[in-house]
């Protein structure tokens, strides 16, 4: 009986002490909370203040980023133009150091963040985007893909890919690329006939 308590004794100990290795190592792999609302205001500041330096700091070398429609943006929202819809607007840390260092900084407010274990998901507003009064407010959702960049430095987490989409079509408008056509009653979409084959 004696031995059996010691034994159950050990093995809780052992249990004790392996917990807290495990969680360590948990964490260590895996995005917390502090970490994945760094990466989120680390982005933002690309979009807010952006210089070279930060985006050196922050995005690995062989970032890339996903957007349709910053794509449309680039295009003026014509159906043929120089980023095609489907493919990557940056394919790499200099490529989008060149596009967004040519921007003028914008209002980007965090509304919300998630993340997984080393994935980040923003939803973010802009209430000034352009320059056409009233401007409208433009909402987007951001999936970053992040990579592991050590313990004992000043960022953890670098950003590796970017998925973005957002309401392109106000964004558009603030930049008075497009015109509006507004009515005082609701707008209806009109839906086209279609002629189905009758079948006995």
């Amino acid at each position: 009986m004696r031995f059996t308590s010691v034994l159950f004794a050990g093995v809780a100990a052992a249990a004790a002490v392996a917990a807290p290795a495990e969680l360590v190592e948990r964490d260590f792999i895996c995005l917390g909370d502090n970490d994945a609302t760094k990466v989120a205001n680390n982005f933002k500041s690309l979009i807010t203040a952006y210089n070279s330096s930060t985006a050196d700091a922050v995005l690995t070398s062989d970032f890339h980023d996903y957007s349709d429609s910053v794509n449309e943006l680039i295009n003026n929202g014509c159906p043929s133009g120089p980023a095609p819809l489907g493919s990557a607007t940056f394919t790499s840390r200099a490529a989008f150091e060149a596009g967004q260092g040519s921007q003028p900084n914008i209002p980007f407010t965090i509304l919300n963040v998630w993340h997984g274990c080393t994935n980040v998901v923003l939803r973010w507003k802009s209430s000034a985007p352009g320059f056409v009064q009233p401007e409208q407010q433009v909402t987007g959702i951001i999936v970053m893909e992040t990579q592991f960049n050590g313990v004992f430095v000043a960022q953890p987490w670098l950003i590796k890919t970017v998925y973005s989409e957002f309401n392109s079509g106000a964004w558009l408008y603030d930049l008075n690329i497009t015109t509006a056509h507004c009515s005082g009653g609701k707008a209806k979409r009109e839906v086209p006939r279609v002629s189905l084959p009758f079948m006995v």
